[in-house]
C-alpha cells in the first residue's frame, strides 16, 4: 500500500506487508478496507488516511472479498464503478450476511436517486466526488463513534466488558481501563464462548495480521495482568478461548 510504503499486485494491496509490521503501536489504529479503482486517487487516499488507519486497499470487487474474508476491518470506503461490478453490490452480500462493518460510499455518482439507491442497499454513509479529505476524515470518525456506540456489553464470569467505551468492570463495578485492541481481543473470545482459537485466527480478526502470532500471547498478557488469569484459558497446543472468572 503506498500510504505505508507496501508492495503487492496491481489489483489487491495490503497493509500487513507495511511497517506495521514492525511498528506494534500501528496495530492499535483502525483497519480500513479501501475499495478503489483509481490508482492515483487509491494512493493519494491511502497516503491521507495512513496516519489515522491502518489500509488495506483493493481495485475489484472480487480482490475487496478476498480481503474481507481473511480479515477484519472496523470501516469501509467503498467506490461503485469498479471493473468488476457496483460496490453496492458488496455492501448488499454483506449484509445479507449479517456483516454491520460500517461503510461509506465514495463515488462520482451524485444524483439523488443514486444517493437514495446506496443508503437502501445498506451503507452508512455516502460522500460525491470530488471530495475535502477534511469531510472524508469526519465522515470516518463519525461512523466509527456510531458504530461502536451500538457495540453491546459483554459479561464474562462475573466482570462486565464494555468493548465500546475500552473498559471492563470488575465483579465490584470498578472499571479498569482497556486499549482497543485489549477490548478487541476479548470481545472476539467472547463472541464465540465455546471456540478454541488459534493464534493465527486472533492475529488476523483482532490484529489485521500483525508481526507474528507472538503479538497475541503478548496482549493475552496485558489482559490478564488488568483483570485475572483466568479471565482468557489457555488450550495448550490449540490456543486460547474465553474464561469464566468468578470472584
Amino acid at each position: 500500500m503506498p500510504a505505508n510504503g507496501a508492495a503487492g499486485s496491481a489489483s489487491a494491496i495490503r497493509a500487513a506487508d507495511a511497517p506495521e509490521r514492525l511498528d506494534p503501536e500501528r496495530l492499535l489504529l483502525p483497519a480500513l478496507l479501501l475499495i478503489e479503482d483509481d490508482p492515483n486517487l487509491g494512493s493519494m487516499t491511502g497516503e491521507m488516511l495512513g496516519d489515522h488507519y491502518r489500509v488495506d486497499w483493493a481495485q475489484t470487487a472480487s480482490d475487496a472479498r478476498s480481503l474481507l474474508h481473511a480479515n477484519r476491518y472496523d470501516a469501509l470506503i467503498v467506490d461503485r464503478r469498479l471493473p468488476d461490478g457496483d460496490g453496492l453490490d458488496l455492501i448488499r452480500i454483506l449484509r445479507g450476511g449479517g456483516i454491520t462493518t460500517p461503510a461509506l460510499v465514495l463515488t462520482a455518482l451524485a444524483d439523488v436517486d443514486d444517493i437514495v439507491e446506496g443508503l437502501d442497499s445498506g451503507a452508512n454513509d455516502y460522500l460525491t466526488k470530488p471530495f475535502h479529505f477534511v469531510e472524508l476524515e469526519a465522515r470516518l470518525r463519525a461512523l466509527l463513534r456510531g458504530f461502536h456506540a451500538q457495540a453491546a456489553s459483554v459479561m464474562i464470569g462475573d466482570w462486565l466488558l464494555k468493548p465500546d467505551a475500552d473498559v471492563i468492570e470488575d465483579p465490584d463495578g470498578r472499571p479498569v481501563s482497556l486499549t482497543d485492541a485489549e477490548a478487541r481481543l476479548l470481545a472476539e473470545l467472547a463472541s464465540s464462548p465455546d471456540h478454541v482459537f488459534s493464534r493465527d485466527e486472533l492475529l488476523c480478526s483482532v490484529f489485521s495480521g500483525g508481526s507474528d502470532t507472538g503479538t497475541v500471547d503478548v496482549y493475552v498478557s496485558y489482559v490478564r495482568g488488568k483483570t485475572t488469569k483466568a479471565i482468557i484459558e489457555t488450550v495448550r497446543g490449540r490456543g486460547y478461548r474465553i474464561g469464566n472468572p468468578q470472584d
